[in-house]
Parts: C-alpha cells; sequence; structure tokens
C-alpha cells in the first residue's frame, strides 16, 4: 500500500479498496502524518458512508467463531464522523458476525466513539478495555458482552 499521504479523492478510494485486514489498515494509519486530522480528510475524501460500509462489511470476514464460544448478540455502533453521527449494527449468532448500516431493532451492548478511535479499534491498535478507561469509548448495555467480544477477532 505505500507509505504517502494521498492527495486526491481518487487516491483515498482505491487506498480505501486496498484495505481487506487489520494489518492493512494499520500500515495505512502509520504511514507518514497520519494524525487524526488527516484520518479525517481521508474519510471525507473516500465518503464516509463508503467508509464505515467497507469497515463493517469486513468485520464480518475477521470474525473467529472458535473463539466466541457461541457467543451471540447485536451491538449498536454509534460513530462520530466528520459528516455527523452514524449508527451501524453488528450481528453476532450461528457462527457469523455480520454487519450493516442502522441500528437494531435491540442491541444488546452500545458503543459510541469517534470515527478514528473505531478505525484504531478494527486495526488492533486500541483496545476496547482501554478505551473504555480512556473515554475514547463509551458503552452502555451488556459491558461483559462488549469486553468479550473483542476477542473473538482476528486482527493479523
Amino acid at each position: 500500500m505505500g507509505e504517502r499521504i494521498p492527495s486526491e479523492a481518487g487516491d483515498f478510494r482505491q487506498l480505501l479498496e486496498a484495505v481487506s485486514t487489520p494489518a492493512e489498515l494499520r500500515e495505512l494509519l502509520h504511514a507518514d502524518g497520519v494524525n487524526d486530522a488527516v484520518i479525517a480528510e481521508f474519510v471525507q475524501a473516500a465518503g464516509v458512508d463508503d467508509v464505515l460500509d467497507r469497515i463493517f462489511g469486513l468485520m464480518g470476514t475477521r470474525f473467529v467463531p472458535g473463539k466466541a464460544g457461541g457467543g451471540t448478540g447485536t451491538v449498536q455502533w454509534n460513530v462520530t464522523t466528520p459528516d455527523g453521527p452514524r449508527a451501524y449494527r453488528l450481528e453476532i449468532a450461528d457462527g457469523r458476525a455480520t454487519g450493516g448500516r442502522g441500528a437494531p431493532g435491540k442491541a444488546t451492548v452500545t458503543l459510541s466513539m469517534s470515527l478514528q478511535s473505531l478505525l484504531r479499534l478494527c486495526a488492533g491498535e486500541l483496545n476496547g478495555v482501554t478505551g473504555v478507561m480512556t473515554g475514547k469509548i463509551k458503552v452502555s448495555g451488556d459491558m461483559m458482552f462488549g469486553a468479550k467480544m473483542q476477542g473473538w477477532f482476528d486482527y493479523s
């Protein structure tokens, strides 16, 4: 993927499409000069909804059913973005995790965070418990489910 900061909207879209693993996301987040402001610029250039759709679409591919031990539930993600708040859901059931737009009918746990924190969490750089303790992630509902859930995904 390279170590440069893209300069045009097309570059941002190509980078977005190239990200398919947490390791690739970490590489993007570690490019020279990348900080929260650059992430916000990237997200706006690529399209907030396109970035979130990509992230939540990929979550299911990183789910490891054996680590979940049969755990099931629905997570509501409230994400603060440069274009305003967005709600997404992640449904975990029957050995699968499926993400998508919109709040679920009933959430087991609700996680609220900035888009930058979401990207760092998905890249395996922000530990969920640390995020809660530092105020980067707000949790309501079944906190134990939320704490266990992070261990159900492959961050390599």
